[in-house]
């Protein structure tokens, strides 16, 4: 499971405090979008245009800074200011995935094996 990520100290920054609390909502629930669907932070139109005021929204974390228009496979959207700093490539949680898979497999393997002896 893969979480998104905000700093502790995000309440009291001034592109925050700028944004303004709806848009912060916003900012919020398309981060957890974002990582879900391993966007890599590009948050699409659509995203936006599905919340009461979302454009508006979108246009002031535009202005503070959070987010800059982008478009992603000739989408139009959103990109999260500086995504990579913090949060995994959608490459990295695909190899984090892959590998706790692996490992669950071993894990239910080694279970196999042992309740066959038991039963041997």
């Amino acid at each position: 499971m893969a979480f998104f990520l905000v700093d502790d100290q995000f309440h009291g920054h001034p592109k925050a405090r700028r944004a303004q609390l709806e848009a912060i909502g916003l900012w919020t629930v398309a981060g957890s979008h974002c990582t879900a669907y391993r966007t890599d932070g590009f948050v699409p139109t659509w995203f936006v245009s599905g919340w009461p005021r979302g454009k508006q929204a979108a246009t002031r974390l535009v202005a503070a800074g959070l987010w800059r228009e982008s478009e992603q496979e000739g989408e139009p959207g959103y990109q999260f200011h500086d995504w990579h700093d913090i949060h995994r490539t959608a490459e990295e949680l695909e190899a984090e995935r892959e590998r706790a898979r692996d490992r669950q497999r071993k894990r239910r393997r080694r279970l196999a094996e042992l309740r066959d002896e038991e039963l041997a």
